[in-house]
C-alpha cells in the first residue's frame, strides 16, 4: 500500500454532513409517535403491563408470552406516571434508540475517524429498523441501548484490565448486570452477552469473573426458560418463525434490507466491494493499516459477536424453539457501526483529492436519500385497528348487536383464552366499551366447520339484508392480507344461509413501505351483506356503508355466489365487482373455486382457505340458492 503523503490533508467535512444527517433522524424519533395506532405486538405489550393486579398479575400475564418480563415491568412503571396511549408508551422506544446511538458514538469515538463514525451513526439512524423500532412500544429500543453499553463495556475491559493495578470489579459488575438486565429483556440479548463473554476469556486476568458471571446469568435465564416454557399459551413450535434455510436465508435478507434499504443499501455495497477490490489490489494487511489499532480491535470484537449471535440464533431454533428473525439480529446494531465504521475507514475516502470529495458527496447524497423514509412519522401505517373499530361502531342496526370477528389464528391458537384475548385485547381496544366482540375461526364464519348459533345468526343478516338492520357478517384485521380477504369473501356468500344475498368487502388503507416511499395499501376488513341483484339491472356501486375520513377506506369488492349449472364441476362460480372508493368500477369479473367440505386444524403459515388436496377435502355437492 502506497504511503499516505502528508501534504494532501484528511477529508473532514463528511463527518459534519453525516453529523446532521444522524441528528434529524434522531429528532424525527419523536414527530408523530401517535399517528399510528398499535400494532397487535404493542396491544399484547399493553396487555401485560397494562392489566390489573400489579407486579404479581403483571408476572402471571407475562409467562404467556414468549419474550422475558423486565421490559414489562418497567413500561409498567412508566405507565403509571402517565397512561396507555401511544405517545406514551412509545416515548421510552424513542428516547432509548436515539440514546443508543449517542453511546454507541460515544464508545467508538477516537477508534475510527470522524467520517467513518459519522458515516455508520448515519446509516443506522436512518435505517427501516431504526425508523420502526424507535416508535414500537416493545424491548427493541431498550434492547439497542442495552447493546451500546455492552460493546462499550467489553471494549474496556479488553484494553483495560490486563494492564491496571486493582482488578476491575465495577467494570466486571457492569457487565454482569448489564448482561442479566438485558438477558431479561430479549433473550438475543442472552446470546449477545454469551458471545462478548466469550470474546473476554482471552484475557487470563478476567476468565474466572467471566465464567462465574456468566453461568449465573445462564442459570437464571436457563430456570426462567424452563418456567416460560411450561406456561405459555403459546405453541412456541407453530408460530410463523421456522427452523430451516429458506426461512434463515429469508430473514437475514430482510435484515440487511432493514439495515440499509434503497439508496444507503447501494453506497453500503459498493463500499464492500471496494474493500474486496483493494484488498486483492494490495494484498493481506493493506485494509487493516488504513484503521486505527483501536477501531480494528472494536471491528474483531463486532464481527465475533455478530457472527455468534446469528449462528447461536439458528442453534436455539433448530434445539429448542424457533426464534431467529431480521429484528432479532438486530438488536446487534452498535456492533453492527463498529463495523461499518471500519469500512468506511478501510474503503472509503480519506484524503481531500478531486475523486475522494466527488465519492464522499455520493455516499453522503446516498445516506442523505433515506431521509425521506421520514415521511412515513406523519401517517397511519400500521394494522387498522382503530379505523375499522370505529367503521364497525358506526355501522346501522349494529349497536348493541353480537360482532363476528376472525380471530387471528397466526398469533395464537382458537383456544378460549385466546378467543377471549382477542376479543378484549385487539378488536375491543379502540372499540366503544359494551359492543359484543365475538372471535370465531374462519372455518366457523363461512361454515365449513359447523357452529348453530353463528350460522343462524348471519342467515338472519341475510334475510334481512337492505332493511336497515345489522348487516355485519365479519370484521377482520390481523392475519388476513388482501390476497386472502377476496377468498373469505367468496366463502361467505357461499356460506349456508347467504345466498342469493351478496358479500361485500369493505377494505381499508394503511401506508406501507416500499424501498423509501409509502403507499396506500389494503390492510383491514369489513364484511357485510347487501340484497341480491335483480336480474337485468346493471353493476351499482352499493357506496360506503359509513361516511369515513378521506383516505381511509379502500376498494369495495362485492361477491355473489351463482346458481350451479346443468353439470356439476365441483367448483362454485362468483360474480365480482370491484369498485373504487370514489364509485369507480375498476373490474367485472366471474371467479371460481373448490367446493370444500374440510376442516383441517389452521396452522400459523397456512392461508385462508384449505388446499383441495389435503386429507377429506374431496368437493361436495352444490347447494341448492333460495330465490330469496
Amino acid at each position: 500500500m502506497p504511503p499516505i503523503r502528508p501534504e494532501v490533508p484528511a477529508l473532514r467535512w463528511p463527518a459534519w454532513a453525516f453529523t446532521a444527517i444522524a441528528l434529524v433522524a434522531c429528532g424525527c424519533a419523536f414527530v408523530g409517535l401517535g399517528n399510528s395506532n398499535y400494532w397487535a405486538d404493542e396491544l399484547f405489550t399493553v396487555f401485560v403491563m397494562g392489566g390489573d393486579g400489579g407486579l404479581a398479575g403483571l408476572w402471571q400475564r407475562a409467562l404467556t408470552d414468549v419474550h422475558p418480563p423486565l421490559y414489562y415491568a418497567l413500561l409498567h412503571g412508566w405507565s403509571l406516571l402517565g397512561d396507555l396511549s401511544e405517545i406514551w408508551l412509545r416515548l421510552p422506544s424513542a428516547v432509548c434508540a436515539v440514546l443508543a446511538l449517542l453511546v454507541t458514538a460515544r464508545v467508538l469515538l477516537r477508534r475510527f475517524s470522524p467520517a467513518a463514525l459519522g458515516y455508520a451513526i448515519a446509516v443506522a439512524a436512518v435505517s427501516f429498523f431504526f425508523f420502526e423500532q424507535a416508535q414500537n412500544a416493545r424491548s427493541y429500543g431498550l434492547s439497542l441501548l442495552i447493546s451500546a453499553a455492552l460493546l462499550g463495556v467489553t471494549l474496556w475491559l479488553r484494553e483495560h484490565a490486563a494492564a491496571s493495578v486493582r482488578f476491575p470489579w465495577k467494570a466486571v459488575a457492569a457487565l454482569w448486570l448489564l448482561g442479566l438486565a438485558g438477558s431479561f429483556v430479549h433473550f438475543y440479548l442472552f446470546l449477545l452477552t454469551g458471545m462478548v463473554m466469550a470474546w473476554l476469556l482471552a484475557v487470563p486476568r478476567l476468565r474466572v469473573a467471566v465464567i462465574a458471571s456468566g453461568l449465573s446469568v445462564l442459570a437464571a435465564v436457563a430456570l426462567y426458560t424452563w418456567l416460560l416454557l411450561h406456561a405459555t399459551a403459546q405453541d412456541v413450535d407453530k408460530t410463523w418463525y421456522r427452523a430451516d434455510f429458506k426461512f434463515f436465508w429469508t430473514q437475514t435478507r430482510i435484515g440487511w434490507k432493514h439495515l440499509a434499504a434503497g439508496a444507503s443499501g447501494w453506497a453500503l455495497t459498493a463500499l464492500c466491494l471496494v474493500a474486496v477490490w483493494r484488498r486483492w489490489r494490495d494484498g493481506r494487511g493493506s485494509l487493516a493499516a488504513r484503521v486505527p489499532e483501536a477501531g480494528r480491535a472494536a471491528a474483531q470484537l463486532s464481527l465475533f459477536v455478530l457472527v455468534g449471535l446469528i449462528g447461536s440464533g439458528v442453534l436455539v431454533s433448530c434445539v429448542v424453539a424457533p426464534s431467529y428473525s431480521a429484528r432479532n439480529v438486530l438488536v446487534a446494531l452498535p456492533f453492527i457501526c463498529a463495523l461499518m465504521a471500519w469500512l468506511y475507514d478501510a474503503a472509503g475516502p480519506r484524503l481531500a483529492t478531486r475523486g475522494s470529495h466527488v465519492l464522499a458527496a455520493l455516499l453522503v447524497i446516498a445516506v442523505a436519500a433515506n431521509l425521506w423514509l421520514q415521511r412515513g412519522r406523519l401517517v397511519q401505517r400500521n394494522e387498522p385497528w382503530r379505523t375499522t373499530a370505529d367503521f364497525v361502531a358506526r355501522m346501522p342496526g349494529c349497536a348493541g348487536e353480537p360482532i363476528p370477528v376472525m380471530h387471528p389464528y397466526k398469533f395464537g391458537p382458537p383456544t378460549a383464552d385466546f378467543r377471549a384475548f382477542a376479543q378484549r385485547q385487539f378488536f375491543g381496544h379502540y372499540a366503544p366499551p359494551g359492543m359484543r366482540i365475538q372471535a370465531w375461526m374462519p372455518s366457523e364464519l363461512v361454515g365449513r366447520h359447523p357452529t348453530p348459533a353463528l350460522q343462524a345468526l348471519l342467515s338472519s343478516r341475510a334475510e334481512q339484508a337492505g332493511t336497515g338492520h345489522c348487516a355485519l357478517l365479519a370484521w377482520a384485521v390481523h392475519d388476513l392480507d388482501k390476497k386472502d380477504a377476496p377468498l373469505l369473501a367468496e366463502d361467505l356468500a357461499r356460506a349456508p344461509g347467504i345466498a342469493p344475498r351478496r358479500v361485500v368487502m369493505q377494505s381499508f388503507l394503511r401506508a406501507k413501505r416500499r424501498s423509501m416511499n409509502w403507499r396506500p395499501t389494503e390492510d383491514g376488513f369489513v364484511f357485510y351483506v347487501i340484497p341480491a341483484r335483480a336480474v337485468g339491472t346493471p353493476a351499482a356501486d352499493p357506496g360506503p356503508l359509513v361516511q369515513m375520513p378521506a383516505g381511509t377506506l379502500g376498494r369495495r369488492l362485492v361477491v355473489g355466489l351463482q346458481a350451479s349449472g346443468a353439470v356439476d364441476d365441483g367448483r362454485d362460480h362468483f360474480a365480482t365487482e370491484s369498485w373504487s372508493n370514489d364509485g369507480h368500477l375498476r373490474s367485472e369479473a366471474v371467479t371460481s373455486a373448490p367446493r370444500l367440505a374440510c376442516d383441517p386444524p389452521m396452522r400459523a403459515n397456512d392461508g385462508i382457505r384449505p388446499s383441495p388436496t389435503q386429507p377429506g377435502c374431496a368437493p361436495k355437492k352444490a347447494p341448492v340458492i333460495s330465490a330469496n
